[in-house]
């Protein structure tokens, strides 16, 4: 099986501008948690929740119940009131694992598996042209199975 076979033609996509709250928004809409990031039909990033999280609230990363306490009250407020106007080009991920559609679909499902990965675009002569899921290749195995 290839790739584009379980390929999601029509993913969740953001522009560099976009903002984080338009993100989180597109995320709590969705049933997806990561976005690709694309200029036109280009690939520039990946932007995930959890790149919200690390990047623009690290503090948060790791700590303890008593060093979260010593925060002053506003302090989550503060950070996510800053999500209106933060492009995701400021958080995403520049380092992107991608497939072409014609790779075989265990490589998805090794990145999947080793790289905690969740969404892998497609790019097809340079241009993004869809993602593979984890939820879409459950998809295709379901097909497989006759479900």
């Amino acid at each position: 099986m290839r790739a584009r076979e379980a390929m999601i033609p029509n993913p969740f996509t953001v522009g560099p501008e976009t903002t984080l709250l338009q993100f989180i928004l597109g995320v709590l809409n969705g049933n997806q948690t990561t976005a690709s990031v694309v200029d036109g039909d280009r690939l520039v990033g990946m932007v995930s929740v959890e790149d919200v999280f690390h990047r623009l609230v690290p503090l948060y990363v790791g700590m303890t119940g008593s060093l979260v306490t010593a925060l002053h009250e506003s302090y989550f407020e503060e950070i996510f009131a800053k999500f209106k106007n933060t492009p995701v080009a400021s958080v995403m991920s520049r380092e992107i694992d991608a497939m072409s559609p014609d790779e075989p679909l265990m490589q998805a499902v090794a990145l999947f598996a080793n790289k905690s990965r969740k969404t892998l675009p497609v790019i097809d002569n340079g241009r993004f042209v869809g993602a593979v899921t984890r939820r879409s290749v459950l998809a295709a195995a379901a097909r497989i199975a006759g479900a």
